[in-house]
């Protein structure tokens, strides 16, 4: 099967490779052709969905898992690394797999973690390859895994022990109008938001309220940008998060739609047979916010050039949010000023059936059994293993994460006392499925280059140079453009 496989790259190669952390329609059409000739070369005697939804147990033969990709695994290492920020010493993944011979000692997991450099086009030249069961980070890229809803319906109590499952829209299953379980996360990533207390006390504003909106955080951000009353230093009301990033800048607006509800997609079966407007009263205003709260911004936010993330006793902007809530409170610990920074939550949805939960958005490190793996029964127990057994969860806590379980959240509770409140709520008020790449207020996978665009708009609005209306406009020419060029 290996060598059929390897024979196919050639043609692949041609199509284009997906790079980057988001994937177009284009590419996505590619990975989907590579699919289909890799399942065709595939041996036809796999282990069938209800077999491989059962308790594996021992296994009597010796047995080899081959997980490839980026995240977590490969930022640590098998042996570790050391945080230049924190000076802390983290674990390596031979935690993980140490744990798991322990348990399993005749099924061997042999992990190649890769950099987020190019991770989509590494992914599908290994899937080429033949031979790997698992793939880190592999939710995203739907075409290349296998779904997972029958074997979470055969397995209901896993799903009780977990925050939350990676859910895509995908035409890998021939329908965007319903949501499929992709992969399994073993790291969650809400977005929390970092309120400065010295901030808001020197220009006498108060700190938010749990029902805070984002109109409140715009007259917030205006107060608190100009001269500190006390320090004398020019200080920043807000700080937009990876504006540096076109892939990601789509965060800001995303999060923005959804707290006005402002829905774009109605999704039928494939993107022609889907209605997508960004013109609409809602679109509008998402992106009228976002260029308002962008005046209350540093320079260099908005230019999308050099921007810190950092907690640090320097800090100058009053409102920011970003993911890793865990890994920043770890930053501003080992600098001394954990107790300078309140952990809040995203402004709450203002209509709709979440009205009054944050903002929704949810990152996350994940897991996804590859098509075509042949150990399919033995992926599905690492899946479950790697998202709820204690040691991996104290490995991923431990390396500045936080699990996608209750019980591993008390390992970051320890640390985190009461700060790990915003934590807990963003976790138990996500919509249930919600994922960040095709939901109703945006897609960034299944209609072209709209995120790239987006990205453009975004940077656009920030300096000045294009009005809301007219950014909502150049996004629905964006979209138009390509399912026109699809018929």
């Amino acid at each position: 099967m290996k060598k059929h496989l390897t024979l196919l790259m050639g043609t692949v190669m041609a199509a284009g490779l997906l790079s980057g952390c988001g994937s177009s329609g284009d590419e996505t059409k590619a990975v989907e052709s590579t699919v289909a000739a890799a399942e065709q070369s595939a041996q036809a005697s796999q282990t069938t969905q209800a077999e491989s939804s059962r308790e594996a147990g021992t296994s009597e033969e010796e047995i080899t898992l081959h997980v490839y990709g980026p995240g977590l695994f490969a930022e640590q290492g098998e042996k570790g690394s050391l945080d230049m920020i924190t000076g802390e010493e983290t674990p390596g993944y031979d935690v993980v797999v140490n744990k798991w011979n322990e348990l399993y000692p005749n099924v061997h997991v042999e992990i190649e973690a890769v950099p987020w450099e190019n991770w989509q086009s590494s992914i599908q030249t290994a899937v080429l390859g033949g031979g790997i069961d698992l793939i880190l980070h592999g939710a995203s890229i739907c075409d290349l895994v296998e779904p997972l809803d029958s074997y979470l319906e055969a397995d209901p109590e896993f799903r009780k022990q977990i925050y939350a499952v990676e859910q895509r829209r995908t035409d890998a299953v021939n329908d965007l109008s319903v949501s499929t379980t992709t992969g399994i996360q073993y790291v969650v990533d809400p977005m929390i938001v970092y309120l400065d207390k010295d901030i808001f006390e020197h220009y006498g504003v108060e700190l938010p309220g749990e029902d805070w909106t984002w109109e409140d955080m715009l007259a917030m951000a205006e107060k608190m940008t100009g001269t500190d009353p006390v320090t004398g230093k020019q200080t920043y009301g807000v700080q937009l998060v990876d504006t540096n990033s076109t892939a990601n800048s789509f965060f800001n607006y995303q999060m923005l739609a959804s707290g006005f509800d402002a829905k774009v997609i109605t999704y039928g079966k494939t993107p022609l047979d889907s209605k997508v407007d960004f013109t609409g009263d809602g679109t509008v205003k998402a992106l009228k916010m976002l260029q308002d709260l962008g005046q209350y911004c540093s320079s260099n936010v908005r230019e999308g050039v050099n921007v810190d993330k950092t907690l640090t006793a320097e800090n100058d902007t009053a409102i920011r949010w970003d993911q890793s809530a865990y890994k920043h409170y770890k930053e501003a610990k080992a600098a001394g000023v954990e107790d300078k920074f309140v952990f809040w939550n995203m402004p709450a949805i203002e209509a709709g059936e979440y009205k009054g939960k944050p903002s929704a958005f949810m990152g996350s490190n994940n897991v996804a059994i590859c098509k075509t793996s042949e150990n399919k029964e033995w992926a599905w127990e690492f899946l479950k293993f790697i998202s709820t057994d204690e040691t991996v969860s104290k490995w991923v806590s431990d390396c500045g994460r936080i699990p996608n379980n209750p019980s591993g959240m008390e390992f970051v509770k320890t640390e985190m006392g009461d700060k790990v409140q915003a934590i807990n709520r963003a976790m138990e008020e996500i919509p249930d499925g919600f994922n960040n790449s095709t939901n109703d207020f945006f897609n960034n996978v299944s209609f072209g280059p709209v995120t790239s665009t987006m990205g453009v708009v975004i940077s656009d609005l920030l300096n000045q140079v294009t009005t809301p209306e007219e950014a909502a406009k150049t996004l629905q020419n964006s979209v138009d453009e390509y399912l026109k060029s699809i018929q």
